[in-house]
């Protein structure tokens, strides 16, 4: 079997979701025994990134790359069945799409890898969202992978899509587990403290991004209210970019008006951040899956999330769950969460053991076990 793949958008951004998962599926097809034929098919401009995630495959995976731009082929393909894909990869048997890039073919099958529907179902943070390609896509699609059952759920909804064509598939961690020792995490919190400037022996940790619906102005505010029944010496950690729509709020973040709320930036390795953490929170609005749930998870961090979209279907019964829309519901498991503690040594076990549920591996195997049931 030859697999043409869209391997542009997974060079675009390393810190992506789209970096994630191609990554991480090409690395699971690594693992497996038996290989199939991938033709990557990418622009030449991004070459470095190319090579980088090619040295750690085998033959079974090839490199196609064109130095004509992708945006101006999609623009091209938008009115014209001309170039086909075969004139830049070579036959293949199946095309897999993983973001909206949809080819013409000689008549040959193209999946779609669906990741969320975000802007579909919190239009108000997305009022500038252009959506006619992956719309364009969605119709030219003969057959489609969602990442959740959540996901399945919202394309059904919004595009009118048969169940039938929809194949649901899960992701993985995108991190090696870690699990530290009392004595290890007091050395690591002391280089976390000399990387931010300020001593930190108790935090929780939240990770940030441009995109509003990781709810970080609640998140902070939740957690404000909440410092009367905490520990004084408790902080809260942002890691990442902060959210653009909320320029203010993000400006006196980076100033350090909140009390005991700390601005990381951008880190090289969540992992010392995850392990040694009071609890991560995850109270975003809407997740196509959550993958840094299982991250905490592997990290022996007690997880609290939102009970929406695809939140409850990774976690399981390994988290507290939230309403991500109501201040007091994430200010009181916060202190829950702090106070008792029989109950966070329980959902550290439970994350331990649901994380390990899912792997790259598995993926890469059902993935081909749609590209074969399809064909």
């Amino acid at each position: 079997m030859r697999i043409a793949f869209d391997f542009n958008p997974v060079l675009v951004n390393r810190f992506s979701g789209l970096y994630s998962y191609g990554a991480g599926l090409l690395a699971g097809f690594e693992e497996l025994g038996e290989k199939e034929e991938f033709l990557l098919f990418y622009s030449k401009r991004f070459s470095t990134q190319a090579k980088a995630i090619k040295e750690n495959l085998g033959d079974w995976a090839e490199l196609k790359g064109t130095f004509i731009k992708m945006r101006h082929l999609e623009n091209l393909w938008r009115w014209s069945d001309f170039p086909r894909l075969e004139y830049f990869t070579g036959p293949f048997d199946l095309y897999h799409c993983c973001h909206h890039l949809m080819p013409p073919t000689k008549d040959k099958p193209r999946l779609l890898t669906v990741h969320d529907l975000r802007r579909y179902k919190l239009p108000q943070l997305y009022k500038e969202s252009k959506l006619d390609l992956f719309e364009a896509a969605v119709k030219k699609a003969d057959h489609f992978i969602a990442i959740s059952q959540s996901t399945k759920q919202d394309l059904c909804s919004v595009f009118k899509v048969n169940e039938n064509k929809v194949d649901v598939v899960p992701l993985a961690s995108q991190i090696e587990s870690v699990f530290y020792s009392d004595a290890e995490k007091s050395i690591k919190k002391t280089e976390l403290s000399e990387k931010i400037g300020q001593r930190i022996e108790e935090f929780f940790v939240v990770f940030s991004s441009p995109d509003s619906r990781k709810n970080i102005p609640k998140i902070v505010e939740a957690f404000e209210i909440a410092q009367k029944s905490l520990p004084k010496t408790l902080k809260l950690l942002v890691i990442g970019r902060l959210p653009k729509r909320e320029a203010d709020f993000a400006e006196r973040l980076r100033a350090g008006s909140f009390p005991n709320i700390i601005w990381a930036g951008i880190v090289d390795d969540l992992r010392p951040w995850l392990a040694c953490a009071k609890a991560f929170i995850f109270a975003s609005l809407y997740e196509g899956f959550g993958i840094p749930i299982l991250e905490a998870f592997g990290c022996g961090v007690p997880v609290i999330a939102s009970d929406c979209s695809s939140m409850p279907e990774v976690a399981g019964v390994a988290a507290l769950y939230v309403d991500p829309y109501n201040t007091e519901s994430i200010s009181d498991a916060m202190v829950r969460i702090c106070s008792d503690i029989e109950m966070r040594e329980k959902l550290i076990s439970l994350g331990l053991n649901r994380v390990r549920e899912f792997s790259w591996k598995k993926t890469a195997a059902k993935t081909l076990d749609v590209y074969r049931k399809f064909l």
